[in-house]
């Protein structure tokens, strides 16, 4: 065995595909002790990565597969040869929102006609969730997982659904439940099938399993918890109940919206210089702030007004959001301003006022979290009793904002290591790592060199 053991994970993740590794800092270290450890990541930002998770779902491009695997391949022997250290055999993949769909398939009983359901239906309906039952319903593309409702539905003799834990003893000619099937995108779910040819030990996992691992407490991992991860372009939320995966859903739905928002603001400002004189009057009537939220978040942008300002010009007011309003007087408006952006960071010599910069930016994320929630809703799930939240912006009040939506105890999560704060990896990849450092799988014999799923691709070419 090597005296320099590394463990692997490939992060197919919200804002990219990452290397994320774990060495060893000693010849003997222990299982699961996380400071015998130290981890990082490796970006793979090239082109052939950017639009990976895009391509059109009905073509699989093996020329480009091949590319990518030689990607994985030239960087990880690179790193290999630059650090001496050799990977365990065993190796995890995480996959993001961005990777996966969730398809809805409602599945019940149909009977001859109306009846009295019975514990021997109910035993029926119970058997149809099993999971290899569930593997055997046909869709589209492979499922990752299948997860079903823990409610009911009947129909009533009115024909309007109903959805109830027990429905024993209640009539109807239908009974059935929700299933949600996890299914891998096209491209990734041939390069995973390419890279298993060989039989390599490759453990494939939702990044939210992951996540959920690393970030919840033990009371939440006891309970009933909602794990809600908001990136720029997407948002992915789960249910766990006692750790078990109940729910998983997505909506691309992020802070892109709340970055839009604070554009429009400032372009507002931009046509409409007075307004830094005038804003006071906006603070002191919600109906009036209201009123210009919608007419700014309702207008029409024309296309030089992207020449004028760019999101990304606007993007050093994040640091100052606030989803907490204070009340404004005439004097404090006066010293709680911003100076206005201009085109490449250039100086307008404008102002705009904090409280309506951060009114925007709270409606914005409001409706973003109130989106989120109806979509929980409208599904059949577990009722989560609190929510960890994980975002990568520096928001204030973000928590007090999703307890209000939400109205239960939200708490914003930060992923660790070793007791430290770790922003430079995604909470998915620390969690792989934690799980591969706690095994007990050792490499029998010493490998200096990439697993042969690699190298399997380019002498089948």
């Amino acid at each position: 065995m090597s005296a320099k053991r590394a463990k692997l994970n490939l992060d197919f993740g919200h804002s990219g595909i990452y290397m994320n590794f774990a060495k060893a800092n000693d010849i003997q270290p222990r299982n699961g002790v996380e400071s015998d450890w130290d981890i990082g990541a490796l970006s793979f930002n090239t082109k052939e990565f950017e639009d990976f998770p895009g391509i059109s779902q009905n073509k699989v491009d093996d020329a480009l597969i091949k590319t990518i695997a030689g990607i994985f391949n030239n960087t990880t022997s690179e790193w290999q040869k630059e650090t001496g250290y050799d990977f365990d055999p065993v190796m995890e993949i995480t996959l993001s929102a961005a990777f996966f769909d969730v398809l809805s398939f409602p599945y019940s009983l149909k009977f001859l006609e109306s009846k009295n359901i019975t514990e021997n239906d109910m035993k029926k309906i119970e058997e149809c969730k099993l999971s290899e039952k569930m593997f055997q319903i046909p869709i589209p593309d492979e499922k990752i997982k299948s997860l079903t409702s823990p409610y009911f539905t009947i129909l009533t003799e009115k024909n309007s659904i109903l959805r109830l834990m027990d429905p024993i003893g209640r009539k109807t000619g239908n009974l059935g439940f929700n299933a949600y099937f996890i299914t891998k995108h096209p491209m990734l779910s041939r390069l995973l099938e390419v890279m298993k040819e060989d039989g390599e030990k490759i453990n494939v996992f939702l990044a939210c399993e992951k996540e959920f691992a690393a970030l919840a407490n033990k009371k939440e991992k006891e309970g009933k918890t909602a794990l809600v991860h908001i990136t720029d372009f997407m948002s992915e939320f789960s249910i766990w109940d006692n750790s078990e995966l109940r729910y998983l859903n997505k909506k691309e739905t992020g802070f892109r919206e709340l970055k839009e928002a604070i554009w429009r603001l400032c372009l507002c400002y931009h046509r409409n210089p007075g307004l830094t004189e005038q804003d006071f009057e906006l603070t002191q009537r919600v109906e009036y702030m209201q009123r210009f939220y919608n007419m700014v978040m309702n207008a029409e942008i024309s296309d030089d007004s992207k020449d004028l300002l760019s999101s990304d010009d606007c993007s050093g007011l994040l640091e100052y959001v606030s989803c907490i309003l204070e009340n404004e007087t005439k004097e404090s408006i006066k010293y709680s301003r911003l100076n206005l952006p201009g085109k490449n960071g250039s100086k307008t010599g404008l102002t705009i006022s904090n409280h309506v910069l951060c009114y925007f930016a709270r409606e914005a994320l409001r409706r973003l979290l109130l989106d989120i929630k109806q979509t929980i809703c409208n599904d059949d799930f577990c009722q989560p009793e609190s929510i960890v939240l994980e975002c990568p912006l520096p928001l204030k009040g973000l928590e007090k904002l999703a307890n209000e939506v939400f109205e239960i105890p939200v708490r914003r999560a930060l992923v660790k290591w070793d007791g430290e704060i770790r922003g430079d990896m995604s909470s998915a990849g620390v969690g792989a790592l934690q799980s591969l450092i706690a095994s007990n799988v050792v490499d029998k014999k010493k490998t200096s060199k990439l697993p042969s799923f690699f190298g399997k691709i380019f002498r089948a070419s």
